[in-house]
């Protein structure tokens, strides 16, 4: 990462932008990706990610900046949260100077191949589902062949 960033889970996002940065312990303080204890207060500039993952499961952490505001209402039971800015959440991989490890072309073929496996044997898809998946990484494949990815 960039910087030390502090843990969210992007799913917990509301609708005016803002995300929960401390549980339902009522705690001023979280601990970021370093290891620091960051103690919150009011308008602190605030950097926040997820751990995520490209389709090669090479890590491109979410990522956002924002400010720390108090509890906007909309649950009693955390008492800060971030005020995501305009930049908004984007992958670590948006900015030019990021850089994933490259893998070796056989070695993605390889991902992608096990991948589909994967998918053709499960069971808990819809058909329809697997056609759309199996599509999905032939795309992949065929972009791997012409140095896309």
């Amino acid at each position: 990462m960039d910087r030390a960033r502090i843990s969210v889970d992007f799913n917990s996002l509301d609708s005016d932008d803002t995300i929960p940065l401390s549980g339902t312990d009522g705690t001023d303080f979280v601990i970021d990706s370093d290891g620091n204890t960051i103690v919150l207060s009011a308008g602190m500039d605030i950097y926040i990610y997820e751990d995520d993952f490209d389709v090669f499961n090479r890590q491109d952490n979410l990522i956002a900046d924002g400010i720390v505001v108090r509890n906007p209402g909309n649950y009693s039971t955390v008492k800060w949260y971030c005020q995501i800015n305009e930049s908004g959440i984007r992958h670590e991989s948006d900015d030019p100077s990021f850089r994933l490890p490259e893998l070796p072309i056989n070695e993605k073929r390889n991902i992608i191949y096990s991948d589909i496996q994967r998918c053709v044997s499960a069971k808990c898809f819809k058909k329809q589902d697997r056609i759309d998946f199996i599509e999905f990484y032939i795309k992949i494949l065929k972009k791997i062949d012409n140095g896309e990815l």
